[in-house]
């Protein structure tokens, strides 16, 4: 990173003089679910059924090689089954009074395909925003999951659709709408990633959590060139700030990333709601001492709103069993 930017960071972030008050990232959800429970104040919670797959590999698929690849795949042609159990959940957190997080867990074919947003603008744009981008972003990969041999060209091509279409709504509406957005298709033994925002991709196994996604804000810029701790961005009162969203720009880049996945791990996609009230070392507990994917989702839910719920929380956890 040139001086110059990291001299313009610095000033942003309050290590220099004050910014002239970018808005702040302010995030919440309605998740998608069959079953939903109303609970007396500001509290909704939204309840996707853990299910459970089985996925059988299809030698025909071409896999795509990938500079971020972070585990091989099984040998093409492998007769080993994958087999998957998922639950998610999605709450508005103690401080804020409407969920503006969007989440969905849907089977398509031979693959499943995880989706969660954490929207921005307000009441009437956030929700909006992020209900829109999650469900383009299925409609997409269900319309063209046969059709596309290269599973990261689809999910890419996903997010950018949905990119393009929140941008519309919110051109259209007259209203600064956005979203982060994280997505990841599991074919037979691999999970495919693709991310825009800080929201978060984890891969938990051996003993150990590893962050698949990169977050697109400010903080995460001085963190990678070593001006912060990792401990110091999660606690700066700018850590909300993004510099890539979807529906910010008629185009957007999107990070892609593959993930091998192991009997015994678990993927976890979630908002910086649940990330920035708990510790990865506490999500990786829980995530390795919980069994059943739904009581891992509320343990992880109810730990985030005891360190204080200051945004919305969305945890959706799969199991590789």
């Amino acid at each position: 990173m040139g001086l110059g930017l990291l001299s313009c960071l610095k000033k942003i972030l309050g290590f220099g003089e004050q910014p002239q008050g970018p808005a702040s990232h302010e995030a919440s959800r309605t998740g998608k679910g069959p079953a939903v429970a109303q609970k007396p104040g500001s509290e909704t919670s939204v309840l996707q059924p853990a299910y459970t797959v089985r996925l059988k590999p299809d030698p025909d698929w071409e896999e795509a090689p990938s500079p971020k690849d972070i585990a091989r795949p099984a040998a093409p042609g492998a007769t080993t089954e994958t087999l998957l159990a998922w639950c998610g959940l999605t709450d508005t957190g103690m401080v804020r009074d409407h969920n503006e997080d969007y989440f969905s867990c849907t089977a398509i074919g031979e693959s499943v395909l995880f989706v969660v947003a954490d929207g921005m603008g307000g009441h009437d744009a956030g929700e909006v925003a992020s209900k829109l981008a999650v469900e383009t972003v299925c409609k997409e990969v269900r319309h063209s999951v046969k059709r596309e041999h290269d599973p990261l060209k689809l999910i890419e091509r996903a997010l950018q659709k949905a990119n393009s279409e929140v941008v519309r709504e919110g051109t259209s509406k007259g209203s600064n709408m956005g979203t982060t957005l994280n997505a990841a298709l599991v074919i037979h033994d691999r999970a495919y990633v693709a991310s825009v925002g800080d929201s978060r991709v984890y891969w938990i196994e051996n003993g150990s959590i590893k962050q698949i996604t990169e977050d697109h804000s400010l903080v995460a810029k001085l963190v990678s060139v070593g001006k912060l701790s990792r401990e110091e961005a999660r606690n700066h009162p700018k850590s909300n700030l993004l510099y890539r969203t979807i529906g910010s720009e008629p185009t957007i880049k999107v990070d892609t990333f593959q993930v091998g996945l192991k009997k015994g791990g678990s993927l976890l996609l979630c908002t910086d709601g649940l990330w920035g009230e708990v510790a990865d070392e506490e999500i990786y507990r829980v995530c390795s001492a919980e069994k059943n994917v739904k009581s891992a989702c509320v343990r992880l839910i109810r730990l985030a709103k005891e360190n204080g719920g200051r945004d919305n929380i969305t945890a959706v956890v799969v199991k590789v069993e």
